[in-house]
């Protein structure tokens, strides 16, 4: 774990430089820009989705994010997705095989290098926090016996690296992977045995949300 996040930070710490080199001169650059030096101005939105291992099961993540672009490098905004992994749990009719499911968001920051080549690389980060949830639904009757058992609350830090194509001048697409940090669920799974007659508990891994994801988005706007 350790040398995944060293990984990348280094990762994220060279493009923050690159960035940097990129502009080309030491004259310092303000938030809003001067005669001299212009700095221009432009945001997007952006729908995201994604796969990803939860619980050591296949996962769907769906989202959107969406910010403030400060001079074609750099944005800050909003992030937020969704998630559940055992993508075959409708077909399974062992109410001890439970699904995980929530969401997550929060503070979005993205550096981008050499935004104006026709393919580039962004650098995105999530800071925020989320929930989850577990539950299993009865094969014939989802609608009246749905039942959540449990819930946690998590922290989230999420890293990662995009490629970019610039399809026209408001539309890109990115291919990218991340990796999801959180902390520790305190999540517990109870259901009731038919056959022992009895209530049993599965306590699910602390650490069943941290994983890599892969991820499209589609992002529109004013680059």
């Amino acid at each position: 774990m350790k040398t995944t996040i060293l990984i990348l930070a280094t990762l994220i710490f060279s493009g923050f430089a690159a960035m940097a080199q990129e502009t080309g001169d030491d004259q310092m650059r303000t938030v809003f820009g001067s005669d001299a030096d212009k700095i221009d101005h432009g945001g997007y939105g952006a729908f995201t989705m994604g796969y990803t291992k939860i619980d050591d099961k296949d996962a769907i993540l769906v989202g959107g994010r969406g910010g403030w672009l400060i001079d074609h490098h750099f944005t800050i905004g909003l992030a937020g997705y969704g998630f559940f992994n055992n993508l075959n749990s409708n077909n399974n009719y062992d109410i001890s095989n439970y699904t995980l499911a929530g969401g997550y968001g929060g503070l979005f920051l993205e550096p981008i290098i050499a935004p104006n080549f026709p393919v580039h690389v962004a650098f995105p980060i999530l800071i925020g926090a989320g929930g989850a949830s577990a539950f299993n639904e009865d094969y014939w009757d989802s609608f009246e016996n749905t039942y959540y058992y449990d819930g946690s609350a998590f922290f989230v830090f999420e890293p990662g690296m995009e490629v970019e194509l610039n399809i026209v001048k408001f539309f890109r697409i990115s291919f990218g992977a991340s990796y999801r940090y959180t902390g520790d669920l305190d999540l517990t799974y109870s259901y009731y045995d038919d056959v022992a007659h009895e209530y049993r508990a599965t306590k699910i891994a602390p650490d069943a949300l941290k994983n890599w994801n892969a991820t499209m988005s589609l992002k529109f706007g004013w680059f």
